[in-house]
């Protein structure tokens, strides 16, 4: 009697084992199933993305003023918002003591690391998802940095770096900011800036299209000749010429460089007819 009591009371608590099990035991796969997740999730942020890391800096800001496509990442693979936010205060000093723009004041920074991206896709997927994807899982960058190497469009992959884009806002002044930082390097590679409000008055200021040119004319030379300095101290690039282009609306300044290798770099700051916006090697 004693024996089958034992029996019944044994069955019933594996019954109960086996119900709990029944409970508990999806629940804990989805943990492991989502911490696995988690870490190729960040595998793929951090480690198998195409990377700047090899590549020139000349070669990145070429393909930051030309870049198609971008695919944001949830890190960088060299440098973090710290690093950026360093190099975005940095940026920003220099190219005010240099007159090259208005002085800023921003307590943040809106910052996102992400994959530019220029030319044909190896795959259909316009953004590129299924390259990136075998990037991943092979770990296979070295193909997919920044190369700015003339191909054809028959078996050339796409150029790749990893960037950071920086956005600041000074709501005081009116002005807004927008700064392309390389991962690796931490050195600015673009920005455009926007002033909203404008100059009151002018516009009727201007009377002619001589005094608009006039006008613009001297304010590129003024921030050209800032930029020009800047360039050289910052990048170690050479100065070889400047040209000016006033005719509206296409108002821009070209600066051509030379870097240690002896290789041409040609960089544009352009504006609009009353000054409001200003681009430096992004072409939107």
């Amino acid at each position: 009697m004693k024996n089958r009591r034992g029996m019944a009371v044994a069955a019933a608590f594996l019954a109960a084992a086996a119900l709990a099990a029944g409970f508990f035991l999806p629940d804990l796969a989805g943990r492991v199933a989502d911490q696995k997740l988690s870490v190729q999730a960040e595998t793929f942020a951090i480690g198998k993305v195409p990377s700047a890391a090899d590549a020139r800096l000349v070669d990145m800001l070429k393909l930051a003023d030309t870049y198609e496509n971008e695919l944001y990442l949830d890190h960088g693979a060299v440098s973090d918002e710290s690093d950026i936010r360093i190099s975005a205060v940095d940026i920003i000093n220099r190219l005010s003591e240099y007159g090259v723009l208005d002085k800023i004041e921003c307590e943040d920074f809106s910052l996102s690391p992400f994959i530019a991206v220029k030319g044909k896709m190896l795959s259909d997927d316009a953004y590129g998802y299924d390259d990136v994807d075998n990037i991943a899982s092979t770990g296979n960058i070295e193909e997919n940095t920044a190369d700015t190497s003339d191909q054809s469009d028959h078996g050339a992959g796409a150029q790749m770096g990893i960037i950071w884009k920086c956005y600041a806002s000074d709501p005081q002044t009116g002005i807004d900011l927008e700064l392309l930082i390389d991962d690796r390097s931490g050195k600015m590679l673009s920005f455009v800036f926007t002033r909203y409000g404008g100059n009151p008055g002018a516009e009727e200021g201007y009377q002619n299209e001589e005094e608009i040119n006039k006008e613009i004319q001297e304010d590129l030379q003024e921030k050209s000749a800032g930029l020009q300095a800047f360039c050289e101290e910052y990048y170690g690039f050479r100065h070889t010429d400047t040209e000016y282009h006033t005719e509206s609306p296409s108002c821009f300044a070209r600066i051509l460089f030379e870097d240690e290798s002896g290789e041409n770099i040609t960089l544009d700051l352009k504006r609009d007819q009353y000054g409001d916006v200003y681009t430096w090697n992004r072409t939107l």
